[in-house]
């Protein structure tokens, strides 16, 4: 009896293998999937929950509602583990994840158990990354993302995956708890393996984001991604540049900007004074026949302007300084 009641539970626990799921999502920074992956964890288990012996205390809704929430959820954690794969930048990350929330919505509402709940949104997310990186190795003309991506996420993950399909649409009649429970866990697994090592929107570091109670319900900003303090510090450096390059254009249409910079060095004085004093005037010596005294009298210099010349033109001062 009590083996019976173990096998009949075995679904219901093995869905708790997505809540590592979800946690190791929220580490990496993706928590929209951390979120997914516990919605689906949840219905799951009091789906399954209600199917075992003394659990139907737990159905707390109907159970036709348990069982399209649980289909709802498995099929959209498919779709946002994919396109979290692409890597795709906002705001097309966004609308694709919503688009796919909204279709697989209807088309989960029209059949539970066709083959269609998860191949359309997998065929499509799939088709969409091939486009998507084909873009990209035709503008790097490179392998992209790199090998490393391919070997141990996209080809374990991928195998993993097609595992709890094949499970969950040709194997469930062996023997339904213990296949459905392994069905539980390669999508888990599958779900860990195509997830990126990191959210490069969520940042790193101490400005990684961190989602905790009183963020989600006080809508408290998150920090900037890596991305944008990127993108500002370059228009930063470029404003820098551009300042410098302005100040040198300035500074090259000045004529006196080289000899200024030299005759700072050997006078202190900040202005150039540049000014050569005309020759005395000539003075006639008066003789004593003219009846004058024979006292010679000095030269008269003319005397210096008070104020130096800081002019700009050339030619004025050659002339007053008397150059050719």
């Amino acid at each position: 009896m009590g083996a019976f009641i173990a096998k009949m539970l075995l679904p219901t626990v093995s869905s708790l293998v997505f809540l590592p799921t979800a946690s190791v999502a929220a580490k990496r920074g993706f928590h929209m999937e951390a979120m997914v992956y516990f919605f689906t964890m949840f219905f799951i288990a009091i789906y399954h929950a209600c199917d075992g012996p003394g659990l139907s205390i737990l159905c707390f809704m109907r159970y036709d509602v348990l069982e399209y929430f649980s289909v709802y959820g498995t099929a959209l954690s498919m779709w946002v583990t994919l396109i979290a794969l692409g890597d795709f930048d906002e705001p097309q990350r966004s609308s694709m994840t919503m688009f796919g929330v909204l279709t697989i919505a209807v088309r989960i509402y029209q059949d539970r158990w066709g083959y269609g709940i998860y191949s359309g949104p997998i065929g499509s997310a799939v088709f969409i990354i091939t486009v998507r990186w084909l873009q990209k190795m035709k503008q790097l003309r490179a392998v992209y993302p790199e090998k490393a991506v391919y070997t141990q996420q996209v080809g374990p993950g991928c195998c993993f995956g097609a595992l709890a399909l094949m499970l969950r649409f040709y194997f469930e009649e062996w023997d339904y708890a213990y296949v459905h429970s392994f069905y539980h866990l390669s999508l888990a697994v599958s779900f860990v393996l195509l997830l990126p090592k990191k959210n490069r929107y969520a940042g790193t570091g101490r400005n990684a984001a961190k989602l905790s109670f009183l963020g989600l319900f006080c809508c408290s900003m998150s920090p900037s991604s890596p991305k944008d303090k990127t993108d500002e510090s370059l228009l930063k450096k470029k404003e820098k540049k551009e300042k410098k390059k302005k100040k040198e254009k300035k500074k090259s249409h000045f004529v006196w900007s080289i000899p200024t910079e030299l005759w700072t060095r050997r006078c202190s004085t900040p202005i150039l004074p540049v000014y050569n004093s005309p020759p005395p005037s000539p003075v006639k010596e008066t003789s004593p026949e003219d009846g004058e005294s024979s006292t010679p009298v000095m030269p008269v210099h003319n005397p210096a302007p008070s104020t130096p010349v800081t002019g700009t033109s050339v030619s004025r001062l050659k002339e007053m300084n008397g150059w050719k």
